[in-house]
This record gives C-alpha cells, structure tokens and sequence, in this order.
C-alpha cells in the first residue's frame, strides 16, 4: 500500500500543473491549494510510529522550512513552510499526515456578564438575589455540585498540581494572593510571566483569571474557590483579539511542559477547530484520534494525568463540540443553570464514532467569578463549567497520593446524575463531588458480562474503588432477575462483599438481568447499569444417539452418554434419573430405568428391541431442582437376519414435515420374505398415483428378501434416501397437504397405511 502511495505521489511531482485531486494522500484536503504555490502556511507534519522526529525536523529545515515546535506527544512537528515543498514532505516515509494548524477564535460570552456585588440587574435569575453564604458568597455553584461537605471535611485539594492552560492570569489578584504556584510561563511571547505586561493588549488576562478564580480565590463571603490548597502552574498559551492567529501546537508545547514539570489535573477552556481561509475539523474528523490537540490530550491522561476541558458554547445543535474535547480519555464538560439545566448556547455531541459527549456537566450560567483586578462578576459559559469539575477532582485526588489522577476519570462520569440515561445534551450528567468521593474510580459491574453463562454458579462481581477512610460501601445489595426491570426476581440479598456466587441453578435458556447496588458511609448510595442478558446453559447436553434425524444401530446394548454443565457444590453435584423407552408410548413404558446415579453414562441391563423406536431421557437433580433432556429424535436397533414375514411399517416422521426435529421428508421401511417384483407407491385419496418410490431408477423391480428403508451400514440417521419420500409429485412439484397412501405390493403381499403431508 505504501509503495502505491509513493508511486503516486513521484508521478504528482513530475506534472507540470496538478490539478486538486492530484493531492498525494497525506496532505490534508485543506492544504491542496498551496502544494504549487510559494505562499507560506503553518501546518503539522505528523510522523509515522516510530519515525526519528528529529531526522524529520532536518528535512523541514533543508526543503525552506521552519520548525516551530517539535512534539512528543503528537509524535509530530509544527512548522512554517512553503506550499511546493509540502509536496516533498508528503513523498518521505516518515511522513504519517500533512494538516494545517489550527486556529483560536474568541467568541463573545453567550450572555451577559453583570458586576457584583451590588443589587443584581433585572436579567439575573432569582437564585443570584439570595443572601449570600459566609463562605461562598452567592454559592448555587458549589450546593449543586455537593462542594460544601467535602470542604466541611478540611479538602482543599493541598498536594495536588493543578496545570491551567488560558489567555493569561492575573497573578496579583486580592482573591488570589494565597495561591501556591510553581511554575508559569507564556507560550505566546516566550516568556515567563502570564499578566498582561507593557506592550501587550491589555485584558488578556481576564478569562484566565475568572477560570483560575474558580479553583483558587480565598475571599471568604465573596468568592472561595473549590479547590484553594492545590498548586497551580500557570499557561499562557492563547492571545485572543481575532485578527491575530492563535495556533494549537502553543497548546500542545503546553500540555508536555506541565507533564515535564509534573502535575496531576489539566483544565483548559479552549478549542480549536478553524483553519486559514475559514475551513476546519469537520464533524466527520472529531473522532478522538485526528486533531493534535485532542492527540496530545489524549498522551497526557496515557501518563496518569487528569485532562478536564470545556465542550464548548456553539450549541444547541448536535456535534457542536471542538477538540480535545472529542478525546476518549477525557473529561469534556458542558454548562448548567441554577436549575440545573442545560442553556442552549452549551456544545453537543455526538463524536464522529457516535460516543457521548459532553461526559458530564456543570455550573457555566451566570457563576460568580473574579473581576480582572478585584471584586465579582458573573460569567457564563463551559469554560467555567470544566474549572468546577477540575476543582472537584483535585478535592478528591488529595485523598490519593501516589494514584494516577486519570483513575478518577471513570468516577466522574460514574459521579453524574444522568449515569444510567446518559445522551448528548448532558452527557452522564451533574457530577457530584461527594458521590466521587465516596466511589472516586466509579461503582462498576465485572462479571459475568452479558451473554452465556459458562456455569450453573455464575460468580457475580463490581468494583467498588478505594474510598476514603470513613467514605466507602459498607455493604452491597444484588438483585437478580428475569427481566431488565427487575420486577421478577430470583434474588434480593445484601453482603458485605463485592462477589457473590449464586447458590442455586436457574431453568435452563432463561435470560437473567441484574444490579448492584453500594451503601457508603456518608449515606450516599450507587448503583450499577442493569446489567443482562445473562443466558442459562443446559443443565446436561446429551452426548449420544441424539441428533433429531435419528439414530439406526446394531448394538442393542448401546452407551447412553451426557455432558453436564460445570456447577459447583453446593447446589452440585449432580444426580441423574436416566430412562429408555418406546417412543410411541413413551416414559411411563420405559424399558430401562436407572435413579439416583452420578455417573454420565449408562448401558442397558438387558438387549433392547430391535425394529423398534426408542427414545431416552436424562433427569438431572440439583437438590429439590431438576430439569429433563429428552433426545430429539428416535434410535431403532436394526435386525440384520433375514425376514421370516413380509411387513410394511408405518412412516417415521408421520405428519411430515417435522420442523420441531429439523426433518423435512418422511421414511419408509419395510421387509421382503421373498425374491420378486417389489413396488412402493404413493396415492391421493381417490387413488390416482402420486409418486412411484420402487422401482425407480436407483431401486430395481425385482428385490432380494431383505429389510428396506434403513440406512446403508455405518451411515448416520434412520432412513435409506432411496425410500424417503418428500411430498414431491413425479413432474417434482409439491403435492397439497393432506392425507395420502403407500401401498407395498410384494410377492404374496399387498398392504396400504396413510400418511399425513403438512405441505412444502
């Protein structure tokens, strides 16, 4: 496949004037119209597994080019090039992928954004004109979030590094003096400091420090952050007036200075999705595995850390969400209300390969956040909703040292008021800060997953996490049914562990659902998905003489054999009843009766009849439970010594077809005591012949004495295909169901039975 990539790339660079769809394959789309042009364009060059990025910056370097930014986490280098040597760049095997970096654009705040404190305007929500908290001020945020108990129990987030990436922040800040940061750095100016400084457009700083307000601010009664006692490095990766581009790689150059520093959670309320010339990442591309932003997103929670980002404010419309929000591995966050709604401006998924997003929600209208300089506004979007649920993370992560702060991502979704219900609107919902703390890894189903069971004692088991000391499950309650509902139970028990094994043997092919369901200390309770359908297997599977076309053998002494399925004891082992009998009059006639044995196989004690059908059955006990298994078809010992009476028997399956057994044609058997001339007919009812069996041109006219109808010696089933008869006329055509007759007509014989045929 590479070798004819190549080749058509070799033959693109020999044409005078390529046209569009001349475009090698690793250029993006969105770059074919500079390939032949002498315009410069900044753009990712994205390296194959393996490739030495170094040896590929060298090639940058020696075709014109320059290289911004080299990236591990990408695996890729961000470079400004001439559009011709693109096509050059695209021919070298190291090359993966040639796409366009992409650019920021700020949008307005989808509301308005009044000042406190002071009476709020007319356009505030009641909630805002509430007396405000001693400690939160105007706290609807942090209630609905379940914040305040975490924070009663001393959690600040104290030994958790929290990396923000932003427009800058305003270090100085009075709500923000009592900050610890370790580290800060402006990636757009190549500085150290992330304030506005003489020289730069002022007001830079202002989202970055509404957004770090949220986690840090230490001003009792006017605005406390969720998480004041975490170490902060701060990253200033964004310059926001529109007319001036903002790429991605300053982001990703971000994310692998905080992994190299060191730190647990990243928050960032930016988003890339347009490119120059107003084209972008298309829905179809938000996949989690295409934008290099969400490719370094996703390498930073491969390395243990916690990536919390907004899913953006281009809603209501479905696959609104930017990247990295598209990324498997993290937490995409979109906006509530004070009622807990979602605004209408908040991003949708789904992702291009249909996974939920947003994860989670939380506050983004009207919440309460940091002036620029001092005092209070109100500011609306999903920008502030991810800084909440970063906040909430590092309040439990402080709980966790020497964890991977990642292991918190399944809890978070787990934490949300919509986990069973998730959709793209909410995602799984309003993140509870102490159901995370009770359960911070999640409260998940193990096994058995759903399908066939392999067992009669299936073993259930969750997964409850690593709570707190004083925090976690104390007991567990398993509801087991036959419906997804669970209104029909078979079980409804509490343990104090997180496995059960179940103590006695449901029916055989019912279909089980079940939950678990976990009490914490701080009275908080959950619950697993339902979980199901879980199959039950056959007690026993019969081993021989038990395929539903029938058996013809010779032993009249034969094994009867059976595989039971795995059980453990109690309620097993198992103890069988086994029966032989006369299929046409069945078990109360049995011939041969064993009770109570433990083996899987039995022998008759006397010889079993020959020329007569039989069937046999298995009774398997577990305690007061059992289930019968019943062979689908008959067996019949064949007589091998020569007739002493012409006999016509009747026909076997009689009605016929037999859809319970699989058979669509009926047998005929019969014996001749005489050599002569032999016919087997089938007639309608008013005696016109139907079909001709004997002779025909497999069958002659004259028969040797012998017994006909059973199949050939050592071949499987019960008939002779020479005398089956299919309710086929004699022009091949079905006859109409109904009764007809077969007639055997032999030397010093002639005798008629009917026969029953359901139709065709």
């Amino acid at each position: 496949m590479r070798g004819a990539v190549l080749a058509a790339v070799a033959a693109a660079l020999t044409a005078p004037a390529p046209a569009l769809a001349q475009t090698p394959r690793a250029v993006s789309r969105h770059l074919a119209r500079a390939l032949d042009r002498d315009t410069s364009v900044t753009a990712w060059v994205i390296a194959q597994p393996g490739a030495d990025l170094a040896r590929l910056a060298d090639s940058i370097r020696a075709r014109g080019g320059r290289v911004r930014f080299t990236s591990r986490f990408v695996h890729a280098v961000s470079a400004e090039i001439g559009g011709r040597a693109l096509r050059e760049l695209a021919a070298l095997g190291p090359v993966r992928r040639i796409q366009p970096v992409a650019v920021f654009v700020r949008r307005p705040p989808p509301t308005a954004d009044p000042a406190l404190p002071g009476p709020p305007p007319p356009s505030v929500p009641p909630a805002f004109r509430a007396p405000e908290d001693t400690l939160y001020g105007r706290s609807w945020p942090y209630r609905q979030l379940d914040i305040p108990p975490l924070h009663d129990r001393g959690l600040r987030g104290a030994g958790v590094r929290i990396a923000l990436l932003d427009a800058g922040f305003n270090t100085l800040h009075p709500f923000l003096a009592g900050a610890t940061v370790i580290a800060q750095r402006d990636f757009v100016h190549n500085d150290s400091v992330v304030r506005d400084q003489p020289g730069e457009v002022q007001g830079e700083m202002s989202h970055g420090t509404q957004v770090w307000s949220l986690l840090a601010a230490n001003a009792p009664g006017r605005l406390f952050g969720v998480a004041p006692g975490a170490s902060y490095l701060l990253a200033k990766t964004e310059f926001t007036p529109t007319e001036t581009r903002v790429e991605e790689d300053r982001w990703v150059a971000a994310v692998e200075w905080a992994d190299s520093i060191g730190v647990d959670i990243i928050s960032s309320s930016l988003g890339y999705l347009t490119f120059d010339g107003g084209t972008g990442y298309t829905p179809a591309q938000l996949t989690g595995d295409f934008a290099v932003t969400t490719i370094a997103a996703d390498s930073a929670a491969a390395r243990g850390i916690l990536v919390v980002v907004a899913v953006g404010n281009e809603g209501p419309a479905p696959r609104t969400l930017g990247t990295p929000a598209d990324g498997d591995s993290v937490i995409a966050v979109g906006a509530t209300d004070s009622l807990a709604r979602v605004p209408t401006f908040s991003s949708r998924g789904p992702t291009a390969d249909n996974r939920i997003k947003p994860d989670v929600v939380a506050p983004g209208s009207f919440v309460p956040v940091a002036r620029v300089d001092t005092g209070v506004t109100l500011g609306s979007g999903s920008s502030f909703s991810a800084p909440l649920v970063a906040g909430i993370a590092a309040l439990v992560q402080g709980t966790r040292p020497g964890r991977p702060a990642v292991e918190l991502l399944r809890g978070l979704v787990d934490a949300g008021s919509a986990r069973h219900s998730a959709d793209n609107t909410r995602g799984f919902g309003i993140t509870s800060a102490l159901r995370l703390y009770a359960f911070p890894t999640g409260f998940r189903a193990l096994g058995p997953p759903p399908g066939a069971l392999r067992t009669l004692s299936p073993g259930f088991s969750w997964d409850a996490g690593t709570a707190p000391a004083g925090a976690g499950p104390t007991t567990y309650r398993l509801r087991i049914a036959r419906d997804s509902l669970l209104a029909t139970l078979l079980l409804d028990t509490t343990i104090a562990t997180t496995t059960f094994t179940l103590p006695f043997a449901p029916q055989p092919g019912i279909r089980l659902f079940w939950r678990a369901i976990a009490a914490s200390q701080l009275g908080v309770v959950e619950s697993t998905a339902v979980n199901g359908p879980l199959t039950v297997p056959p007690w026993v599977a019969l081993l021989t003489l038990a395929q539903p076309q029938g058996h013809s053998i010779r032993d009249t002494l034969p094994t009867f054999a059976w595989r039971p399925a795995d059980v453990l004891s109690p309620p097993g082992p198992f103890v069988y009843d086994v029966y032989v009998y006369p299929s046409a009059r069945g078990p109360s006639a049995a011939v041969e009766v064993a009770r109570g044995i433990s083996d899987t196989t039995f022998v008759p004690t006397r010889p079993l009849e020959r020329n007569l059908p039989f069937r046999w059955r298995v009774v398997a006990h577990l305690g007061a439970d059992s289930v019968t298994m019943t062979s689908p078809g008959t067996f019949i010992v064949l007589d091998e010594t020569a007739p002493t009476a012409t006999v016509l028997f009747q026909n076997f399956p009689n009605p016929f077809p037999n859809t319970a057994l699989g058979v669509r044609e009926t047998c005929f058997w019969f014996d001749v005591a005489a050599p002569g001339e032999v016919r087997l007919e089938v007639f309608d009812v008013r005696g016109r012949l139907i079909r001709r069996l004997a002779p025909s041109v497999t069958v002659t006219g004259t028969l040797p004495p012998g017994r006909y109808g059973r199949p050939p010696a050592g071949a499987a089933g019960t008939c002779d295909p020479r005398f089956q008869w299919d309710g086929r006329d004699s022009r091949g055509d079905f006859v109409r169901p109904g009764v007809y007759i077969y007639r055997l007509t032999a030397p010093g014989f002639r005798e008629s039975r009917r026969v029953v045929f359901l139709g065709g």
